[in-house]
């Protein structure tokens, strides 16, 4: 929000908040054999550097269309939870169906 000058000054006020933490993965792949597999990624950080507590699970079945180009489907869970010291806080959890492709040059 955008407060423009007139008889007081300008003010503005924004809700952006941005910060960086330390997270350990790791990430499993198999394949099934006829350009199918599947894949498994989990990680899970803050530990107070930044947010309290971040982690992510997810899950995808893989298809190799060429060995440029492959598609993902699987399902997606995220969290994290970043409490500052300021009267801004976030703690979000959201989960769900992901699709994606890929393309290697």
């Amino acid at each position: 929000m955008t407060l423009n000058p007139g008889l007081l000054s300008r003010r503005v006020i924004t809700r952006d908040v941005s910060w960086a933490d330390p997270l350990i993965a790791a990430r499993y792949h198999r394949e099934l054999g006829n350009g199918f597999g599947v894949t498994g990624y989990a990680d899970i950080g803050g530990f107070g550097a930044g947010a309290d507590l971040d982690w992510q699970l997810l899950g995808t079945v893989d298809y190799a269309y060429s060995s440029s180009v492959s598609f993902h489907a699987g399902y997606r869970s995220i969290h994290f939870d970043y409490q500052p010291g300021t009267r801004l806080g976030v703690n979000v959890h959201l989960d769900g169906p992901i699709f994606g492709g890929t393309i290697r040059f």
